[in-house]
């Protein structure tokens, strides 16, 4: 049976054939034009799209901007207590350093004083 279909179709008339092309032809046509037309279209954003986008753009500028802020305050007063903490370490250690010198001098002194009191 299949084989009789298969002879009857190149048997058929030929205006049967180019209808058949004409119809898939008239489709490409309308599919290309179609897809013309979509490429045709301006894409533009709608007003409630960009709302949106400024909204979201404003809640989450509004939560990084203080983060940044803060984090910075953070760095710049570290950094200042650090180099407080540094002069402090140099003061303590002048400290130890003239408190050295007064016992010397202390017991050059003391030593002075034995020898000159015969």
């Amino acid at each position: 049976m299949n084989e009789t279909l298969a002879h009857e179709v190149p048997n058929s008339d030929s205006s049967g054939q180019k209808r058949s092309r004409m119809d898939q032809t008239g489709a490409k046509s309308e599919l290309l034009e179609d897809l013309d037309r979509e490429q045709q279209k301006p894409k533009n954003l709608s007003v409630h799209t960009l709302i949106w986008t400024y909204i979201i753009l404003f809640f989450v500028l509004l939560f990084i901007l203080p983060k940044i802020y803060i984090a910075n305050q953070i760095y710049y007063i570290s950094k200042d207590i650090n180099t407080k903490y540094h002069k402090y370490t140099a003061l303590l250690e002048e400290k130890r350093h003239l408190q050295k010198k007064i016992e010397e001098l202390q017991y050059q002194s003391q030593v002075v004083d034995e020898i000159d009191t015969p």
